[in-house]
């Protein structure tokens, strides 16, 4: 597994934050943050898209990056990882009832990452019944939409989207109580996606 794809295994493994959970899962849903929960949504309720972006990912002061191609339409997510060199990292696919990846590795958490690219790109208001013992919060300032989700008052992720079309928008994820950051930009005449 490649140092990029290790660091952001790392950052969303820990992004469900470790600790005694009390809230048993719902049926479909993923754990997010200590107690709190996401319920995804089937892809058909997801914007259309199809792009590469390149993906940075920060924690501890170091940097790696790697190439992310997503496609999503009314019967799947798909989301491929590549190096910088073009080699494969992982597939993951999410028809709306499971989230599966390749190659299955118990470090990588594919439904997290569908977890955070929802919260990235669902409408707002689709998200919100599918949040629980958490708050999203969306606002808007200079053409840069916000959404920040709360767990029991406390900041647990900050998201920024700027751009008007989802294949050509830059998006950055925060995850304060980790120190991780993901930047994802927009990479024009990249290979097709997955």
């Amino acid at each position: 597994m490649s140092a990029a794809l290790r660091l952001l295994c790392l950052a969303l493994l820990l992004a469900m934050f470790a600790g005694c959970a009390t809230t048993p899962l719902g049926p479909g849903c993923t754990r997010f943050g200590r107690d709190g929960q996401m319920c995804l949504l089937p892809p058909a309720a997801l914007p259309k898209v199809e792009g590469s972006h390149l993906v940075k990912v920060t924690h501890a002061g170091q940097t790696d990056s790697f190439m992310g191609l997503l496609k999503i339409d009314a019967e799947s997510l798909r989301l491929a990882g590549f190096s910088l060199f073009g080699t494969s990292l992982f597939n993951i696919e999410y028809d709306g009832k499971a989230v599966t990846s390749e190659p299955q590795q118990t470090a990588l958490k594919p439904d997290m990452l569908v977890v955070m690219l929802e919260l990235a790109i669902a409408d707002p208001s689709r998200l919100s019944e599918r949040l629980h013992g958490l708050t999203l919060k969306v606002s808007e300032t200079d053409g840069v939409q916000v959404r920040e989700v709360f767990e029991s008052g406390r900041l647990i992720a900050h998201i920024e989207e700027t751009g008007a079309i989802l294949a050509d928008a830059t998006i950055r994820i925060q995850i304060p109580p980790i120190q991780v950051a993901v930047e994802m930009t927009p990479v024009s005449g990249a290979p097709a996606s997955p």
